[in-house]
Order: C-alpha cells, then structure tokens, then sequence
C-alpha cells in the first residue's frame, strides 16, 4: 500500500513533466525557423488538408434549408513568372512583439516583377522582393506589411490583393497560416470567386446570388480561387538583418587577409551573421539556393560626401549622401551613412545610420540630454508626415565605457525638447485634429520616467475629454474629465 501511495504521485508527476515537455516541444516546432527555404507550389488537395481544415458544406440560411457548396481551386501565392524557387528568412522573436512577431522575407527571382511599388532609386537594378509578414499568435494567420527593413528590396503592394466579393468574403474563417518543424505555409486570406450558382431543382442553376425569389428549398455552388504557397526548409541558419546594396562592392570570400573576392552588383543583397566596426559578415544566396559566405568593407558602402566636427576632444568623420531631385523631402536634405569617431586620431567607436541630415553645416548636435556633465549626440531621424510627430535618434555619452550608446525610449519621443535649466524633457505629439497629448520626463535614478501625462480628445458636441496624469510622492495620480473648451487647463 505504501508502494502504490508513494508511487502513484511520481507517475503522475512523470506524465505530468512528460506533457509539459510535448507542449514544449510543439510550442517550439511551431516557430519558423530563420534559414532558406524553397518554394513548394504544389496545390492538391490531399497536401493542402493535411494542414488546412477542408471546407465541404455550410449552411447559409438555415430558415430556408439553402445549403452551400464550395468548389475550391488554388493557385501560387508567390507569381511562377518572376521565377521564385527559393525565399531568404528571419524570424524576429521579439518577446516585445506580443500578438505579431514578425518574419522577414526575401524572395531570390530570376526576373524583375511587374506592377510592384518601388521603394528606393529608380536608377537601381533590383532582383529581390523584401517583405514583413506579422503573425498571428492567438489566431493563425498573417498580415504583409510595408517593410521597414527593406531599404531598397522592390515591394509589392498589391501581395494579398484578390479580387473577392464581400457578401461571401466574410463568411469563411479558415486558418491562413501554419507553421511545422521544418516548413510553413501561407494562404491567402482573400480570394477570387469564380462562379456563383444556385440550383433549385435538377436542372435549373441561376447564376446569381440567391435573393428573394420564394424558394424555400435551394442549394448554392461557389467555386473559389486562392492563392497558396509552402515553404520547405533547405538549411536553418543564425541571419541577423538583410543588407541592401545600393551599389556594386567587392565581397570578400576568403579568411582576413587574403584576397580572394567577388564583385556583388547594385540591387543585390547578403544575410548578415555578424557586425564589426569595420565588416559586414554574412553570406550571399543566389536564386538557385548557392551560398557564398564572406564580408563587406564598411568603406566600400559609405561612398558619398565627407564632413568632419569636433565634440570636446573627439573627432567625428560622417559620410553621408544628399537626396536627388528626384528624391526630394521637405524633412531632410539626406541620409546619413555612419559616423565614424577618433580620439588622438584612433578610431574608438563606428554608428551606422544614425539618421538624416538636416542641416550640412553642422550634422550631429551635441546636448547633454540626460545632464550628467557629458555633450550627448542628437541627429534628426523622421518627421511626422503630415502631422508634427518629428523625432531625433539620441546616443548618450558613457563615461565608463568612452562610447556612445543609442538610447530607445529617448529617441521614441516625438517633438522632443531638452530643458537643460530644470533638467526635464518635454515631448508632444498629434493623432489628428481632435486629439492630441503632451509628456514630461525626468531622470530619477538614471532612468528616463515619465512625471507628467496630459491628452485632450474631441468628443460629440463641443465636449472634450480631459485627461491629466502627475507623479506625486512616486506614484501616478489620474484625473479624467469632460469639458469644453474654455474649461481646459494646460498643465505644462
């Protein structure tokens, strides 16, 4: 007896662990793995509902007894003319990314694509597609968006866009995204619906939407068109970024030191492993799936113009490129491409792309941003479009460390504005015509914290609502309240 007692709490707890550890493991196979991946267009049913919960029969209208068959058809996600065999992959396991951790994607094409949105030089010969894909955790399915890290890649705008008709759009809730150990597959979410038929008895179809004609007794045939690929793992890699070449550069194949090389043309792009101060490590992939691994000179890639400014004793070399006619912005004159800082003529510390350049004359500010005694970097890094939300990229002096680090949540601010005399930090911003905030911000125990929180919001009528948030005595306090205009009062 006190064998079973004793054991039967061990078993369960063995079952227990070797449950959690099958969880795990599932959890785990289900990521998508960082590598390269070949494009499977295959689009037989038997593969697609072994992943995919088949659609056989819905019914419509239950109060009618019309019953709804769908007739499916797929075609590939990723355009057979362009010639894609094979995509270039990084997860982004951001444990900040909630719902939507993000993959990046390059497709390798043999040809360029018609109708894509360019997003770089006209004057560059591209070959590559760079996209964003946000995936959904709690629901699967996935969003292409505009990608930041692009830089260059071509886009297509248009990657989801299928003709579909609303009325029955909305009516499927299939999953569109899957993800397995070695591969995942991508569905479309809309689709293009090929016929629409009713038939009412054996012989009659109306090719139409069902409407109010008095049949009680009916069946709806709809046949649709969706856009699916797979993609197969070829090799799992450790890719950090992608980087975009917007000019030819010699890639070094062979150890440091040696000169074997070869010349990588404007347009084309590696996957990096690793960064120094001086090389860009990584591996360029050709369309058939090669993989060539060697460096790039960061020189090589910061051909442009050359300004140099002196912060207290140290030297900043800053190469940047001015924007074309062709490329004007009314925010910035260009780009900056890295900056480079000397002390005694040694080089200590490289940043690559700080920013944009505003102002030739003097590039980098200098401003003791977090007022420990110590000139801090600001460089310009985005207006606000349409609106007022511009911002700057901040790099705070370490004294202990003699470098620059890039501080986020300061260079997340928008409308920043450093008041050196009472050692706060004001920030503003705008979310359209009726409603807009504005943030204080001191240093208490090193950290930048938020002391004082204002927001006013345009309600119905000429209602507003007033919301003001104030540190007192360590800890937030909240005020909400509707008023009118004339009743508003400006904190700060």
């Amino acid at each position: 007896m006190f064998l079973l007692k004793s054991s039967f709490p061990v078993f369960i707890g063995k079952i227990s662990l070797s449950l959690l550890l099958f969880l795990f493991s599932s959890l785990v196979s289900a990521q998508v793995k960082t590598g390269i991946y070949k494009v499977d267009d295959r689009t037989d049913s038997a593969f697609i509902n072994a992943y995919f919960r088949p659609y056989n029969q819905q019914n419509t209208n239950p109060n009618l007894n019309i019953s709804t068959f769908y007739n499916y058809q797929y075609k590939p996600l990723l355009d057979t003319a362009i010639g894609v065999k094979y995509v270039v992959v990084i997860s982004k396991n951001d444990p900040d990314s909630g719902e939507h951790p993000p993959l990046q994607m390059v497709w390798l094409n043999k040809h360029s694509p018609d109708n894509f949105h360019i997003t770089y030089s006209d004057s560059l010969i591209r070959k590559f597609v760079g996209m964003e894909l946000y995936i959904g955790k709690k629901r699967n399915y996935w969003n292409p968006v505009r990608p930041f890290f692009n830089n260059g890649f071509i886009w297509n705008q248009a990657f989801d866009d299928y003709s579909s008709d609303d009325s029955y759009r909305y009516k499927l809730s299939d999953s569109n995204f899957y993800s397995d150990k070695n591969l995942f597959i991508l569905k479309s979410k809309k689709f293009e619906l090929i016929s629409d038929s009713v038939k009412v008895d054996s012989s009659t179809y109306y090719s139409y939407p069902l409407g109010d004609f008095g049949y009680r007794t009916a069946t709806k045939h709809l046949t649709y068109k969706q856009a699916f690929s797979t993609f197969k793992l070829k090799e799992a890699k450790a890719y950090q970024s992608f980087l975009y070449l917007p000019l030819e550069v010699k890639f070094h194949t062979g150890p440091l030191g040696s000169n074997p090389l070869k010349s990588l043309h404007a347009g084309d792009f590696i996957a990096i492993t690793k960064e120094t101060d001086e090389w860009y490590w990584g591996e360029h992939i050709s369309i058939d799936g090669q993989i060539t691994p060697g460096r790039i000179y960061i020189d090589d890639l910061w051909i442009g113009k050359q300004k140099f400014q002196t912060i207290n004793d140290l030297q900043f070399q800053i190469k940047y490129n001015l924007h074309s006619e062709d490329e004007y912005r009314p925010d910035a004159a260009g780009i900056i491409l890295g900056i480079k800082i000397y002390k005694n003529k040694k080089l200590i510390q490289v940043i690559k792309e700080p920013g944009l350049v505003t102002d030739t004359i003097q590039i980098i500010h200098p401003v003791d941003v977090n007022f420990d005694g110590y000139p801090d970097l600001q460089i310009y890094s985005h207006s606000g479009g349409a609106g007022p939300n511009n911002g700057n990229n901040y790099y705070l002096y370490n004294p202990k460390t003699k470098q620059f680090d890039y501080h986020a949540k300061l260079s997340g601010l928008l409308q920043p504005d450093v008041n050196v005399k009472s050692k706060t930090i004001f920030a503003a911003w705008r979310n359209g015509a009726g409603n807009w905030g504005a943030e204080k911000y001191k240093w208490i125990n090193h950290r930048l914290t938020l002391v004082e929180y204002y927001e006013i919001r345009d309600m119905d009528g000429d209602r507003i609502a007033e919301t003001h948030h104030k540190m007192i005595k360590g800890k937030m306090r909240k005020r909400t309240r509707i008023v009118r205009q004339e009743e508003l009062k400006y904190p700060f």
